[in-house]
């Protein structure tokens, strides 16, 4: 009897080591790995510990986020072969590895701060959803890039989510003409609106959109669009008006620009005055890939 209970209690904790185990590894959250390619201004520089004096035009990220909040980021950085879409031969690499916390702000269901002696300042990243993130200010403020690249990150491997969790925080209501610049992928706008025509080799889309309102009213009136897909210029006009809300976010405001030679309206998320995300037919965010992301930046006047 002595041997039977012994065996019974060995079973019994053997069964509730089992299941502890399958538990805990239930509740883990998997690693996220977030891809993509920023410029390389003195705000990023002096933010990843690079010389000022490096000569930059974009830089590559690969940012681990693993369960347990650590971090390891590598970085590409360089000046941009031309037509193509690496750098020069004079390609620089950096490993940075540290501790990541998450907060909540007013705008922001969660911000990400990456800490390490090996950098300078904080890290700081929002998330939009859980496919794409961005790169903060220090001043929690979306960072601006240019005609090129911009601060968005966006996950490797992509998940199914409807969800915009950013708060938009528009402010500028008055300004005659808005411009923004930016290069997205190809492929998905394509498949977007086929009416563009694009070729399978095509691997980016230059943009420049130019939104103008009304001198009186201030309301939206007409827009120009000029892109370059399958390396042709194209010039298209139309009119645009703002929209709000998507299916997790009612209070979105969305930019919504109708040309006549598209079946379906270019959908832009409007994060602040500075900042545009693509979002599909469906109102879901876009999601790019390591070399571009589906962001617009607002030109500087």
């Amino acid at each position: 009897m002595a041997t039977l209970i012994k065996l019974f209690r060995n079973t019994l904790l053997l069964f509730c080591i089992c299941l502890y185990a399958f538990c805990s590894a239930t509740n883990t959250k998997p690693e996220i790995v977030l891809i993509g390619s920023t410029p390389g201004d003195e705000l990023v520089k002096t933010m990843l510990a690079i010389p000022s004096e490096a000569k930059i035009d974009f830089i590559r990220w690969n940012l681990i986020l693993n369960e347990n909040n650590s971090f390891i980021l590598d970085i590409n950085y360089g000046e941009s072969q031309p037509n193509a879409l690496g750098f020069k031969g004079d390609e620089k690499k950096t490993t940075i590895k540290g501790t990541f916390s998450v907060s909540e702000s007013s705008n922001y269901k969660e911000v990400y701060h990456l800490k390490s002696a090996d950098l300078s300042i904080k890290i700081l990243i929002a998330k939009l959803n859980e496919n794409i993130f961005h790169l903060l200010t220090s001043q929690h403020q979306m960072m601006v890039g240019n005609g090129g690249w911009s601060y968005t990150l966006n996950r490797k491997e992509p998940i199914p989510n409807e969800e915009i969790s950013i708060t938009s925080t528009i402010t500028d209501y008055k300004s005659l003409q808005l411009v923004y610049d930016g290069r997205t992928p190809c492929q998905e706008i394509g498949n977007e609106h086929p009416e563009m025509k694009v070729t399978p080799s095509c691997f980016k889309i230059k943009w420049r959109l130019i939104l103008n309102r009304d001198a009186v009213t201030y309301k939206p009136t007409t827009c120009s669009i000029r892109n370059i897909v399958n390396n042709q210029p194209r010039d298209i006009s139309g009119k645009w008006e703002i929209i709000k809300g998507t299916k997790t976010n009612p209070n979105a405001i969305i930019y919504k620009i109708i040309v006549s030679n598209l079946a379906e309206p270019i959908l832009l998320f409007a994060v602040d005055d500075n900042v545009l995300f693509f979002i599909d037919k469906d109102k879901k965010p876009m999601v790019g890939n390591k070399d571009f992301s589906f962001t617009l930046n607002k030109k500087s006047q």
